[in-house]
């Protein structure tokens, strides 16, 4: 199977599965992802599954059991054997994490930790950069990452087709899905929209920007920003800044490229 980047515009057309069919979303922090999968999914009839709602919900399941130290707001401690630590509370949990099916008139998988949505539970937590922070942690452990990929691979299976976001899907966990998306933006464009959209922003806009470039230059020391050579690349600066209409040009240029070489069935 061609890869998106691989095909010409006169290669005839491939037909994909709508039932089995594996987008796979990686890029910088918020550089509209989450909103791209939503649009897509409602486009093609997807599930949305963000592999980053679990890694947060694993952070704060850790800042809630003590495995860590906080204090009012972010992590003040954390043990030089967390990962360890980690590990071994994951595989232990009475209640596993588990992806479930999105409500009725939702795109979006839901979290849940026994009778928990996890993702309520993340946006109403108080200490959000201690979330944030720990789980680029988490996120950076192979082998904390090996034990979720058992989790999310089987979780995509069950869903049907779905668009997969998170760092590095594109890389280890799906190499040879048939259509990748690579989504960056400035950091100055990131903290704009975060500050205006995202609940759990809690910052002005040019901490916020000093928050994205250390987070995103700790990333791409550990390799989560690195980018699959067969993705379709686009930065979402100027899409992510101009609000809906913005993320509806977007939308219409990812799917136009899609369009131009599959058709999903």
């Amino acid at each position: 199977m061609k890869s998106l980047l691989e095909r010409t515009p006169y290669s005839p057309k491939e037909e994909l599965s709508r039932n089995s069919l594996i987008i796979t979303i990686d890029g910088s922090t918020t550089a509209g992802k989450r909103l791209v999968a939503e649009r897509l999914a409602e486009r093609y009839n997807l599930t949305v599954f963000n592999t980053g709602t679990t890694i947060r919900s694993l952070a704060l399941l850790a800042i809630e059991n003590n495995l860590v130290g906080t204090d009012n707001n972010n992590v003040t401690n954390i043990p030089v054997d967390f990962v360890e630590r980690m590990v071994d509370f994951y595989k232990a949990m009475p209640e596993k994490l588990a992806v479930v099916k999105p409500r009725e008139g939702e795109h979006t998988a839901r979290i849940m930790v026994g009778a928990r949505d996890m993702r309520g539970e993340l946006l109403a937590f108080r200490k959000q950069k201690a979330v944030d922070n720990l789980a680029a942690v988490i996120a950076s452990s192979p082998l904390v990452r090996d034990q979720l990929y058992q989790l999310w691979r089987g979780a995509v299976k069950e869903l049907g087709g779905a668009i997969v976001i998170g760092r590095k899907t594109g890389l280890d966990l799906y190499p040879d899905a048939p259509i990748k998306l690579y989504l960056f933006a400035s950091p100055e464009a990131s903290a704009a929209y975060r500050v205006t959209h995202d609940p759990t922003s809690l910052m002005h806009q040019s901490t916020e920007e000093l928050y994205i470039r250390e987070r995103d230059g700790q990333d791409r020391v550990n390799g989560l920003l690195d980018r699959p050579a067969d993705a379709l690349a686009v930065d979402t600066s100027s899409y992510i800044s101009r609000d809906g209409k913005g993320m509806l040009e977007l939308e219409e240029k990812i799917a136009s490229h899609i369009d131009s070489r599959f058709i999903i069935k």
